[in-house]
């Protein structure tokens, strides 16, 4: 194989590489910053929020959340599902904020409450369709996967380092 070829291999490779931790890295890294990563596994929000698409929430005050804003919260119907919908209304009852949202694909609302002490999630940004990537890979067979195959090729790189010589080129007089 030619030098060229090398090059251009190993530059696909880290170019790969750079965008697969580079994704990664977008969905995971902000739960350091108390962000929260979502799966999306419906249509409701379509074209604006996908099916497999990641979001990343923020937490904010209830007051905070402005008409037109998507905002994460817990199935007012007692499913315990989490919904990402757009904000139609929000306004202060008492020591509750009461919430009007809808999917943008959706022709119904929901209605639900939260104290006005609490927190929402904010839509801060979405990666599309890493969230089937991430729903694989949080199976049991693609946890073993991900553990077994590195161990595997590190200790093929070893075997291989150990059992192939190294090709010295002598130098002779010039």
């Amino acid at each position: 194989m030619s030098a060229a070829a090398r090059r251009l291999r190993m530059l696909v490779l880290w170019v790969g590489l750079g965008l697969l931790f580079g994704t990664l890295l977008a969905a995971v890294a902000p739960q350091l910053a108390g962000f929260r990563s979502f799966t999306v596994r419906s249509g409701s929000m379509t074209p604006a929020i996908e099916t497999g698409d990641v979001v990343v929430t923020k937490p904010i005050a209830p007051l905070s959340a402005r008409v037109g804003d998507v905002v994460t919260f817990v199935d007012p119907e007692g499913t315990g599902k989490l919904f990402s919908h757009r904000v139609q209304s929000v306004r202060a009852v008492g020591d509750d904020v009461a919430f009007v949202t809808r999917g943008d694909a959706n022709t119904s609302t929901e209605h639900w409450r939260v104290p006005a002490s609490g927190s929402v999630g904010k839509v801060a940004y979405r990666i599309p369709k890493i969230g089937y990537a991430l729903s694989y890979i949080d199976s049991g067979p693609a946890r073993l996967a991900l553990v077994a195959i590195p161990a595997l090729l590190l200790l093929w790189a070893a075997m291989v380092r150990i059992w192939r010589p190294e090709r010295h080129v002598e130098v002779g007089p010039s």
